[in-house]
Order: C-alpha cells, then structure tokens, then sequence
C-alpha cells in the first residue's frame, strides 16, 4: 500500500476525529504537521491549498490522492485502507450511525470554540490576523486569487457570526440537546448504533472531549453517556489518537518545537497562545 500521510495540529478537532479513526482502522500513517496559525500559516500556503482548497485541517495524502476533510478522510479509510469494520451491518443501524454523523456536523464547532464568552475578544483578534494574511498570499499568488478569495469569504462570515452572543446561545442550546438525546439512545445498548462501536463512536467521543475542554459540562445529569464516555476513554485509539479534554500547554510547547525546530524565540508565549487560537476549529 502507499504511504499514507496525515497533515495535522495536535488540538484541531477535525483532526483528532481524523486520528481516531485511522487508529481504530489500524491504519499506519505517516503524521505530519502545519499550522493554521502564526508565524507560517501553513494551511494558507499555496502548496497545500493545491492539497485542500479549503485551507483546513486534517488533510491526508495517499500515494497521489488527496482527500481533504475529516468526514471524507474517515470514509476512504475505512473502504480503502483497512479490513477492519466500523460501519454496522444492517441497514437500520447504518441509518443511526449516519444520523448522528450528520447531526455533529450540524453543529458548528469553530463558531462554539470562537464564541465562547472567555474567548470571543481573542478569537476576533486572530481571525483579523488570518484574512490579512489570506490577502497578502492573494496578492502574491494571482493564479489561486479565487482559492484565497473564497477563504476570505469563508473566514469573514464564520468571524462576524462567532462574536454575536445571540448565535453563541443558539450553539450550546443545540449542543444540549444532542447530548440529552445521545444519553438516551445509550440508556439502551453500550454503543451509539446498538452491540458495536462505530464511526458514529469516534466522532462523538471527540466531540464530548471538545465539549468537556469548552466547559459545557455535557455528563452532568447524563449517566447514560457518562458511562460511554468511560468506555471510549478506555480503549487504546483514545490515547494513541491524542484526544484532548483541556489546553495542555506542554503538548502546544513539543508541537511547536518540533515544526519550528526548536527556533522559539522570547516572544514564545505569545506565538503559542496564537498557534492555539488558531488551531481550534
């Protein structure tokens, strides 16, 4: 098989979904990082818009494919590089497991991270940083003028949407929600669609993580789920995938080390807290 290659940065939450599921795939890959963040804002370079137009994390590579996305990533894994099965047999719970795919996509976890009461000032500064940036790339590249434009377009809207406490409240309404639903369908069967875990596991066991590190508190008054969550922890993918429930400063620290080779300079601390800033979504 061809190598495979996953672009990514540790606390991303695309790419931790991206990571789980090639490790319950069993998947060998080659991890790779760049930062959507300062100094370099990789994801903005144009050899890896050529990868992901998008200009977003994960992204993985094999052999000469490039398959952008985490939703996308986890399907090609699973049909192309692994026997092992995370998709359940039966029609009904392939159904289920679609469904709560879907209704995690729903939820806009970049506009909940960025529109956090705590975070929302910092947040702005750094999408600031981002579309000037994307401009200058524009203006030096005119041959991908579209690819920085419709970026810009992108990271305009989701920046003026995620500082209005309205859409913020309407964000963690829906989140509630879901996860009162979500306990109930697990107050039935041990995993999401019934007796196996699947790709609807993955997704949300990152999921619940991110909501945990945005304190949302999601297994208070949730036992159903609160024993899942217990499940999901204990198995390897877990901690082979790298799942954070907080900001662990000493991880931002070796990430940044080793993209940078350890050429921090003084003004450290104030690179990492913008390569975090930017490496939430």
């Amino acid at each position: 098989m061809s190598e495979v290659v996953l672009y990514h940065i540790p606390p991303s939450f695309y790419s931790q979904i991206a990571r789980i599921v090639l490790w319950e795939l069993e998947v060998p890959f080659q991890a790779k990082l760049v930062a959507p963040g300062p100094p370099t804002f990789d994801t903005y370079q144009p050899w890896y818009l050529k990868l992901n137009p998008m200009g977003t994390v994960p992204t993985l590579v094999h052999g000469n494919r490039a398959v952008p996305d985490s939703d996308a990533i986890m399907r090609y894994a699973a049909e192309h590089l692994s026997s092992v099965t995370l998709v359940p047999e039966t029609q009904d719970e392939r159904d289920v497991m679609e469904g709560w795919i879907a209704a995690l996509r729903a939820i806009s976890l970049r506009e909940l991270s960025y529109g956090a009461e705590k975070t929302r000032k910092m947040g702005a500064r750094i999408n600031k940083i981002r579309l000037k940036v994307l401009a200058k790339r524009r203006h030096k590249n005119p041959d991908m003028a579209e690819t920085y434009s419709n970026k810009i377009d992108d990271i305009a809207g989701f920046a003026e949407r995620a500082v209005d406490p309205v859409v913020a409240q309407a964000h963690q309404r829906q989140v509630y929600q879901k996860l009162d639903e979500l306990n109930g369908v697990l107050a039935d069967h041990p995993w999401i669609t019934g007796a196996s875990y699947s790709l609807a596991d993955a997704v949300w066991t990152v999921a619940v993580a991110r909501f945990i590190m945005l304190k949302l508190d999601p297994l208070k008054g949730r036992p159903d789920l609160q024993a899942w969550y217990a499940r999901v922890k204990a198995r390897p993918s877990f901690r082979q995938a790298d799942i954070w429930e907080a900001f662990r400063i000493s991880s931002m620290l070796k990430a940044v080390g080793t993209r940078f080779r350890g050429q921090i300079l003084v003004g450290s601390g104030i690179l990492i807290a913008l390569f975090w800033w930017c490496c939430r979504g």
